[in-house]
């Protein structure tokens, strides 16, 4: 295969299955050279997302169709169709087990996938057995959302800030603790020299 628009154009008329796919706009992955053109593209310097999707379980229909995806991340982002399991595994190889794709699901990978990315920062949804579509379709719109660089960016400062709160309080409470303690112990020490103080005054009062 060619460049990306000769696999997108020979995505329109491709089978699975003996099965259409629901939305032809996709990015066949079929080889291994599409594979590799694949990665290269997840890998490379960008500013745009890539969707990668798979067939749903014992079905070949992908988890999301291609049109409500492009609802979801808008025009212009490559969506990737991986049909084919032995290309999943390869794939796991040529990104991390961390990174990976597997059958029954999609993800989304933003600009700047290295070894050391989080999981977390390029979302994956499995499109569960018997769950409605719509559902699937929700569930990756949130994600898809949440985990915008700026987003993800403005969340990181939050979640910074309250980390650095409770901190802070928890700090106060163990101040709160270890004063109280002292408080404590200097009444209990008050209190044993009062009485120490009286027994000697009862002494010396005795005839």
């Amino acid at each position: 295969m060619g460049t990306f628009e000769e696999m997108a154009a020979s995505a329109c008329g491709a089978l699975l299955g003996g099965r259409e796919v629901s939305d032809p706009d996709y990015v066949l992955v079929r080889t291994t050279e599409d594979l590799e053109r694949f990665s290269d593209d997840i890998h490379d310097d960008r500013d745009y997302p890539i969707v990668g999707l798979t067939l749903r379980s014992n079905s070949h229909e992908p988890v999301l169709r291609a049109g409500d995806i492009r609802g979801v991340v808008g025009p212009g982002v490559r969506i990737y169709l991986l049909t084919n399991d032995e290309l999943l595994f390869d794939l796991q190889e040529l990104l991390s087990s961390r990174l990976r794709l597997w059958s029954g699901a999609i993800r989304v990978w933003w600009p700047g996938v290295s070894a050391a990315s989080s999981p977390a920062d390029h979302p994956v949804v499995v499109g569960l057995e018997g769950e409605d579509y719509t559902v699937t379709l929700e569930e990756f719109a949130h994600e898809f959302d949440l985990s915008r660089p700026r987003v993800r960016s403005r969340m990181r400062v939050s979640e910074d800030a309250r980390a650095f709160l409770e901190r802070e309080l928890a700090e106060a409470q163990e101040q709160h603790r270890r004063t109280h303690e002292r408080l404590r112990d200097a009444q209990i020490e008050c209190h044993r020299l009062r009485s120490r103080a009286e027994a000697a005054e009862a002494g010396q009062a005795a005839p």
